[in-house]
């Protein structure tokens, strides 16, 4: 069993689902001390470090949460292939970067500058936009976190918001509505107006994915509760859905005498990276070195890397040949591992 492999399989055993980082960030501290790294800690606990070294820095970055069911993960090997028990995830999101990244640095010993970055909550939210990013003097960064096969490079990822809206009518009985104000009506009215699903050639996609309301059969609904989501490559058709989502709801609202109120929350910028980028000619240089075919993809979802590039750190999601991630059937080959750690 080679290094990566042994680095991943604690990895994982560690338990660390969104917002309990701390037993992994422990493993990861001694890990720093151990290769002579300085590191800080901020207050969410994500971790920086660097090997202060005398040249224009790299950044390499992972997230050190897993989503759930991830406690008391026990991961088995069968025929080379990497798997939990079949009652939890596995957490090669993200354990597999990390346990490449540690075996890389310790086979290399590398004498060029190097910053880490182990993110935590990173699967909910609120985990690396508290970074203070002064810390970081690298220009450029690197993030291994798109379950598709090795060889890939995100191009392009959306900008995502969530949107809650509350209705509040007045409760009555079913059998005196006049003496009510259905706060489920106008609610039903904006959501047949709303456009879900992909939109503009692929571009924008709209969810709306929770829907709540009312108390009893008999009872007219004082409180209709909904939530969705909008992503979209292009921030000005974002922007658009967005406040048309938010018109409609009002609307309706004004039309039928409720109170409503609309919030937003997740936001998170997109990013979109020209393939003529010098980082990217060396990527595919390296993936051609290791007889991959470098594939670029639109990525419609979320990761640390977009974070970093809002900040103004040129940072590419590579892929890290995960299959099956945030499920219980998630899997990585050792192979895979083997080849994460060599590019």
């Amino acid at each position: 069993m080679n290094q990566t492999v042994k680095t991943f399989l604690k990895l994982v055993a560690i338990d660390s689902p969104s917002g309990y980082e701390h037993y992994v960030a422990a493993y990861l501290k001694k890990w720093l001390n151990k290769n002579a790294f300085e590191f800080k800690t901020d207050e969410v606990g994500n971790i920086y470090a660097t090997n202060n070294k005398p040249s224009v820095p790299l950044l390499f970055c992972a997230h050190m949460d897993t989503v759930q069911p991830g406690i008391g993960i026990k991961p088995m090997i069968k025929n080379g292939i990497i798997k939990s028990s079949g009652t939890t995830i596995l957490g090669a999101d993200n354990k597999a970067a990390l346990a490449a990244i540690l075996t890389a640095i310790e086979n290399i010993k590398p004498e060029k500058a190097i910053e880490l970055l182990f993110t935590v909550k990173e699967e909910t939210g609120r985990g690396i936009e508290f970074l203070p990013f002064k810390w970081i003097k690298s220009k450029k960064g690197l993030v291994f976190d798109s379950s598709k096969p090795l060889g890939g490079i995100v191009l392009c990822s959306p900008y995502i918001c969530n949107f809650h809206v509350i209705f509040t009518g007045k409760a009555a009985h079913a059998s005196l509505p006049e003496e009510g104000i259905n706060a489920l009506t106008p609610a039903v009215k904006a959501l047949q107006q709303i456009k879900v699903g992909v939109l503009d050639n692929n571009i924008t996609t709209i969810n709306i994915g929770l829907v709540i309301a009312g108390t009893g059969i008999n009872v007219i609904p004082e409180k209709t509760n909904i939530s969705g989501e909008v992503r979209s490559y292009d921030e000005k058709l974002f922007k658009k859905h967005v406040d048309t989502i938010k018109k409609t709801f009002e609307k309706e609202a004004k039309n039928s005498v409720v109170k409503m109120k609309f919030v937003l929350d997740g936001f998170c910028a997109g990013y979109s990276h020209t393939k003529k980028v010098p980082l990217i000619a060396k990527i595919d240089g390296i993936y051609k070195s290791l007889g991959l075919s470098t594939v670029f993809y639109e990525y419609s979802g979320i990761s640390d890397a977009n974070v970093l590039v809002h900040n103004g750190i040129q940072t590419f999601n590579l892929t890290d040949g995960t299959k099956y991630a945030h499920t219980t059937n998630e899997e990585i080959s050792e192979q895979d591992l083997t080849m994460l750690t060599a590019i």
